[in-house]
């Protein structure tokens, strides 16, 4: 089977913009992995009763919500965690 070609939607794209170039290379890797097979075992959850709509941890930190579908894989969502910008940290606690 060929590579799904990969489209982000404008939110979706506006996370990825807003990363170093550094991890948006790491996630560019992860992400033509994906598009090989978007029904990875070891790496999806599909998300509620329809098949097409998935999650997949791709990357230290990062979450992707996909939809693969024909020859379309559409990046829904891209979750970046970032564990500098907590409630509470340790200024708070005295």
């Amino acid at each position: 089977m060929s590579e799904y070609r990969i489209q982000f939607t404008v939110e979706a794209r506006a996370a990825y913009d807003a990363l170093p170039t550094s991890r948006q290379t790491h996630l560019d890797r992860a992400v033509r992995i994906l598009a090989q097979d978007p029904s990875r075992k070891h790496s999806t959850a599909q998300l509620g009763p329809d098949e097409h709509l998935r999650k997949a941890y791709v990357a230290p930190k990062v979450v992707l919500g996909y939809m693969a579908a024909g020859a379309v894989m559409v990046v829904v969502v891209l979750k970046i965690f970032d564990e500098s910008a907590y409630l509470i940290d340790e200024a708070d606690v005295r």
